[in-house]
C-alpha cells in the first residue's frame, strides 16, 4: 500500500471523482484512505509516541467525537493540518499497523532503493512506532484487539532475522524530487531534520521521531 500510494496518488488527485468514491466505500473509509496518502508519517508518529496508558478510552471517559489529534500533510504536499477525532484516530492507528503487518515480510525480501533498505532491512522501518500501535490498540480496542494485535504484531517480527533486529529507520525517505527539495526548504529555514534516513541502530535517543 505504502509504494502504491506514491504513484496512485497523483492519479487520484488528478482523475478521482471523490463523491463518487465515498459512495462506494464511504466517507469514513474515504476519509482515512486519503489521510494514509497524505500525511507526514512522522507526524502520525509524534501522536502516536506521546499517548499514555492513562490516555485510554473508558465507558467513563468517552470523549472520542471531542478529543482531537492533528497530522501534518507531507511537506511537498503543502503541509496542510489534517484532523481527527479520537475514534478517527484510533481508526488509522489500526489501519497502518494492519497494513504493514501484511507486507512487511514480503518488502524485505529485496532492496529498496527509494526506502533505503538492503534485504531484511524493511522491518527496521518505524520499528518502534508499529510496536507502540499494537500496545495502543490493545487499551483502545480491547473488545476485540486486547491480545489479537500484541500476538499478530510479534508473529510476524518473529519472522525477522537476527541480523537487523537491532536496527530502526525512524523517519520515511523522500519518495521522490519534490519530496527531497521541501525537506531541503524547511532545513534552509532551520528546522533540524536529520539527512540520514537508513536504518540505524537502536539507542535510547532512537526510539522516536522527537
Amino acid at each position: 500500500m505504502y509504494m502504491a500510494c506514491w504513484t496512485l496518488m497523483r492519479l487520484v488527485l488528478v482523475y478521482a471523482d471523490f463523491r463518487v468514491k465515498r459512495g462506494l466505500i464511504g466517507e469514513k473509509s474515504e476519509k482515512l484512505c486519503w489521510i494514509f496518502c497524505m500525511v507526514d508519517r512522522s507526524t502520525v508518529d509524534k501522536t502516536v509516541f506521546d499517548w499514555k496508558v492513562s490516555d485510554a478510552t473508558t465507558t467513563t471517559n468517552n470523549n472520542t467525537s471531542e478529543e482531537q489529534f492533528t497530522f501534518t500533510a507531507r511537506p511537498e504536499l503543502g503541509r496542510f493540518p489534517i484532523r481527527l477525532n479520537k475514534e478517527e484516530w484510533v481508526d488509522f492507528i489500526e489501519l497502518t499497523l494492519a497494513d504493514w503487518l501484511e507486507q512487511v515480510q514480503g518488502a524485505a525480501e529485496t532492496p529498496s532503493e527509494i526506502f533505503h533498505w538492503k534485504s531484511g532491512e524493511a522491518y527496521a522501518y518505524r520499528r518502534t512506532a508499529y510496536a507502540k500501535m499494537a500496545e495502543i490498540l490493545t487499551h483502545e480496542r480491547p473488545d476485540r484487539l486486547k491480545y489479537i494485535a500484541k500476538e499478530m504484531h510479534a508473529d510476524v517480527y518473529g519472522t525477522e532475522g537476527r541480523e537487523t533486529r537491532h536496527l530502526v529507520q525512524l523517519r520515511t525517505p523522500p519518495p521522490s524530487d519534490a519530496a527531497k527539495l521541501a525537506l531541503e526548504a524547511l532545513r534552509s529555514a532551520g528546522e533540524d531534520i536529520s539527512l540520514v534516513f537508513d536504518p540505524q541502530p537502536v539507542t535510547e535517543d532512537r526510539t522516536s521521531c522527537n
